[in-house]
């Protein structure tokens, strides 16, 4: 029961990251990449609140308190690094490269907590590797290409951060106030981009609030939400068979911002898509 608990909350999760990743797209083509982050999640961890108090009242141990708000920190640097990767690039190919993600989780999850790979799903992992320098390739560049190659290392850097939370993630799940602990990461994430969002230069592209306020505020429910499940699914699941599942969500990005956003990309980077989201797949049928 817990098995299939795990992989209905990773399905969960990839169809709410994939929606909140085009969401997320379109505001940061006319908005400040900290104070959306900022903004959307300080709506989103609401929620939290209110379930954290009514159902964990009991405050966890000064470990459990230590890990949660460390883990925290770091799932806001991650977010804030992703949306500037989403700024800088086309949402069809950072959200795969950020998905690789699973591929450093994966690996963890054998070395720290003792799960096991076997060969199909190393061969897995290759195929992502494939996918990743297919992708990442732009042979000669100009100002647009350079940029774009910028936005592909910036996903890449947060998704080996965001593979390495995740094991920290799991313990945090695990303990006995998982409720708290979740939302103490989101309160610590939502603390660390409050100075982010003072520093010089932040004040341009801000949000309309006019337009924009219900827009963060649903990114920030489906994003955050999207996390909850994935952090459940965490907790009554094994790692390699839930990440790869809540990773898999660019497919949903890639659909949305090819038919919304008119994004187009090269041939080559089609197959590497194609390839990165495949050995995510695979990874998840197998596992």
């Amino acid at each position: 029961m817990s098995a299939t608990a795990s992989i209905l909350l990773g399905i969960v999760s990839m169809v709410g990251f994939g929606v909140s990743d085009f969401i997320a797209k379109a505001l940061l083509t006319r908005a400040n990449v900290i104070r959306t982050a900022l903004i959307s999640q300080g709506f989103g961890s609401l929620l939290y609140l209110g379930a954290a108090l009514a159902y964990d009242r009991a405050l966890p141990s000064v470990s459990l308190l230590s890990l949660a708000l460390f883990s925290g920190a770091l799932s806001g640097a991650i977010l804030c690094a992703y949306y500037v990767a989403l700024s800088l690039g086309k949402a069809s190919l950072v959200a795969p490269i950020f998905s690789c993600l699973t591929v450093v989780a994966v690996v963890l999850s054998f070395l720290i907590l003792g799960e096991t790979l076997t060969p199909m799903e190393l061969s897995a992992i290759a195929i992502v590797f494939v996918g990743i320098v297919l992708v990442a390739y732009e042979g000669k560049t100009g100002r647009a290409d350079r940029s774009r190659k910028l936005s592909v290392i910036v996903a890449l850097s947060a998704a080996i951060l965001a593979g390495a939370n995740l094991i920290l993630q799991k313990w945090i799940a695990e303990s006995g106030h998982y409720l708290t602990g979740f939302f103490l990461t989101r309160i610590s994430a939502v603390a660390l981009m409050v100075p982010l969002a003072q520093m010089p230069g932040q004040e341009r592209h801000s949000v309309e609030v006019s337009t924009g306020w219900w827009k963060l505020a649903l990114l920030g429910l489906i994003d955050v939400s999207a996390f909850f499940a994935w952090y459940l699914g965490l907790r009554v699941g094994l790692v390699s068979i839930v990440t790869p599942i809540a990773t898999s969500s660019p497919a949903v990005t890639v659909v949305l911002a090819h038919l919304f956003l008119k994004e187009r990309v090269r041939s080559h980077q089609r197959i590497g898509i194609i390839a990165i989201i495949s050995g995510i797949v695979f990874l998840s049928a197998i596992s």
